[in-house]
């Protein structure tokens, strides 16, 4: 994992802390204290921000909050993120029929960026502890819905690093994951699902970040709670008669070339379901990233 440098941390600290409350002005007192450093380090960094146009000063109270410069790259990172567009009307039909967080994951090297997340009209629900912006490691225990479309080196890729996370032979990992890929891609979504009888995942990303952590630290934190997966959160076949209890249960959605564009999730289940109900559940969110398939002129891999 790359290493950023301690200003560019703090920018991006900065501003997830003025994006978190877009109304609130923020003393440069208030940033020193969130970003840990004194006023006088952190000062020249404001001032050129401030200039830049991505900062404005309220001249009675001396705050500072997001500037209009920002406001252009917003939008054209939305323009960007044109497969997360066309899901976001899905994904709020899915929030709001499963009375669930949706989230939309979008491919970024070798992470998953969480694109979108939209709560249901009945109130906010868990999100696993994840934020807009958060990235997520592709490796095992998590990504199998991705990686059961991968061809054979990519997956090789997939399971080494999964072997390095979980502490597995890579050779065994493949005959414990095989099966359970296959299955994900014959029916078309992935189904995971942890033990959260002791502490919840939202719980553990959250103690693990701290309040307001973005940047390297928060990527950090997230990729512990990963590493801190049972290598059993993948489930292949579905009892309908047992009780799950998912993290998520997701789908992709592909461009052209059967590209991977995103993948549509409801995520975090608050109580154990009827393994039948999670099967209807997959077949929702099979059928919305498949809207947003066509809606985007792609298609699955062929050999599908």
């Amino acid at each position: 994992m790359a290493r950023s440098s301690p200003q560019t941390e703090r920018i991006v600290m900065l501003m997830q802390l003025l994006t978190d409350q877009p109304t609130t002005a923020r003393s440069l007192a208030d940033i020193a204290r969130h970003l840990g450093v004194s006023k006088p380090t952190c000062y020249p960094m404001v001032i050129a921000l401030t200039e830049a146009g991505w900062l404005l000063r309220d001249p009675v109270t001396k705050g500072y909050r997001l500037g209009p410069a920002v406001v252009p790259i917003g939008e054209a990172a939305s323009r960007a993120m044109a497969p997360v567009e066309v899901a976001r009307p899905l994904m709020r039909d899915l929030a709001d029929d499963n009375d669930m967080a949706a989230v939309a994951f979008v491919p970024s090297g070798a992470d998953l960026a969480i694109g979108e997340i939209v709560q249901p009209v009945t109130g906010r629900r868990g999100t696993l502890g994840l934020r807009l912006g958060d990235t997520l490691e592709i490796a095992p225990p998590l990504g199998a819905g991705l990686a059961a479309w991968y061809p054979p080196d990519r997956l090789d890729e997939w399971l080494l690093l999964g072997a390095d996370n979980v502490g597995i032979d890579h050779v065994e990992l493949r005959e414990l994951y095989r099966p359970m890929l296959e299955v994900i891609r014959a029916r078309g979504y992935a189904v995971e699902c942890a033990d959260q009888r002791e502490q919840s995942l939202s719980a553990t990303v959250a103690g693990l970040r701290g309040t307001g952590v973005a940047g390297q630290r928060a990527v950090s934190a997230l990729r512990e709670a990963q590493r801190r997966l049972p290598t059993d959160v993948v489930v292949g076949e579905i009892d309908p008669a047992a009780d799950y209890r998912p993290i998520s249960v997701n789908a992709v959605a592909f461009a052209p070339g059967g590209v991977p564009a995103v993948i549509v999730a409801v995520v975090d289940a608050r109580t154990t379901m009827l393994g039948r109900d999670v099967i209807e559940l997959g077949g929702r969110v099979r059928t919305a990233a498949a809207a947003v398939t066509e809606r985007l002129g792609g298609a699955p891999p062929l050999g599908s």
